[in-house]
């Protein structure tokens, strides 16, 4: 499993209805896997190492300070994470990895799938792009 490097998140489609705004419970960067935390109600960083560790899985699009605001997507949303893709062909699948906050190229110790490497056009050649399907 080969995890990925995500330097930048842009959200280019999401809906409101996908997107969650809550406080930081750790430094977070953008890109990464986060979930609500079960007793603060705060983000923390998502992993596949345990189901627990799952929860309401959602991408940060952002990076904050732990305390800080955090808004973060879930499914039917597509963002562009500059060339942590490129690697990756069409169509395949993007996963959450056992390392804390972090989306692999296969599958952790709990399959989670985040989503798929879907094309996008603004120029002559076709971006990657990540289609979110967290359900």
């Amino acid at each position: 499993m080969a995890d990925l490097t995500i330097s930048k998140t842009h959200l280019v489609k999401g809906g409101d209805e996908h997107q969650m705004t809550l406080p930081a419970g750790a430094d977070i960067a953008a890109g990464q896997a986060v979930r609500p935390d079960a007793t603060t109600g705060k983000w923390v960083l998502a992993n596949a190492a345990l189901a627990a560790n799952i929860g309401d899985l959602h991408v940060a699009l952002s990076t904050v300070k732990s305390g800080e605001t955090l808004t973060a997507v879930k499914s039917a949303s597509i963002l562009d994470v500059g060339e942590a893709l490129v690697g990756m062909a069409f169509a395949a699948v993007v996963y959450l990895s056992d390392t804390a906050g972090t989306l692999a190229d296969s599958a952790g110790t709990v399959s989670t799938i985040v989503g798929k490497v879907i094309p996008g056009w603004a120029n002559t050649a076709p971006d990657k792009l990540l289609r979110v399907n967290i359900e």
